[in-house]
């Protein structure tokens, strides 16, 4: 049976979430187009930026959303009117100065700053292999210390990004619930890293950990009720759609024949 009320918003990672093997990726979409009208809003929230997500969706063939959260969090971008949504952008810039997290950040011994695609003005992405929580917190420190409002989110033992203190994936979903008039409780997101928790802690949020999640975002959301899937990436989405009562089950379909 499906859990509590029906799903208005899906807002989902793309890379080991919902880009799985190329039969999942083809169920997902076959299933997605055949929902009603009623389907809920599609979102993808992605630590790439619009125009890497837009091409790799097109590479892997699945549906077109309704709106993209690129960049962790720091773009929300519409895109059957092609817009990028400033008002959300704007909010972010308080106490952030790009410049200055450059600076302190790229003094890091061995750190990497990631390739151009990967940055914007509300974004500074590096390579940080098997930091410790010390080097994270000395960081964050670093940055406080210069004035400047910007958290700091690692994933993957590898990948660090510096956004304004505003800026998550989750914050980003609030502001399109918001937008549209969603209650949180009828909102339903699925991730496999770090920098997806921020969308299964938004208060009344249902969740969906695939079976290859790693276990920095299993610890952020141990005890919230999160499903978490027997499939990995794709499979693992579509089963907990189905436990969500946005896709059918297959059993739901059966006649009862002899």
């Amino acid at each position: 049976m499906p859990d509590t009320k029906p799903v208005a918003i899906f807002c989902t990672d793309l890379d080991g979430t919902l880009l799985g093997r190329p039969e999942d990726t083809a169920r997902f979409r076959q299933t997605w187009e055949a929902l009603d009208e009623a389907k809920p809003l599609l979102v993808y929230s992605t630590g790439r930026l619009v125009n890497d997500a837009i091409e790799k969706i097109e590479q892997a063939g699945l549906p077109t959303p309704d709106y993209y959260i690129g960049g962790v969090g720091t773009i929300i971008y519409h895109p059957a009117s092609e817009t990028t949504l400033e008002e959300f952008s704007c909010s972010l810039s308080e106490d952030w100065v790009r410049a200055d997290v450059q600076r302190i950040v790229q003094s890091i011994p061995g750190i990497e700053e990631q390739p151009a695609i990967q940055q914007h003005q509300w974004k500074s992405s590096w390579f940080w292999y098997d930091a410790s929580e010390e080097d994270l917190d000395q960081l964050r420190k670093d940055l406080a210390t210069a004035g400047l409002k910007a958290q700091v989110v690692y994933s993957s033992k590898r990948d660090l990004d510096v956004l304004p203190q505003a800026a998550n994936k989750g914050n980003a979903l609030r502001w399109l619930c918001k937008t549209h008039d969603i209650e949180l409780d009828r909102a339903v997101v699925a991730g496999d890293t770090g920098n997806d928790s921020s969308m299964f802690l938004v208060p009344g949020v249902r969740g969906i950990a695939p079976a290859n999640a790693e276990p920095e975002l299993l610890e952020a959301i141990e005890g919230i009720g999160a499903f978490t899937a027997s499939g990995e990436c794709t499979a693992g989405v579509i089963e907990g759609l189905r436990q969500y009562g946005v896709f059918p089950n297959p059993a739901d379909s059966t006649t009862g024949q002899d």
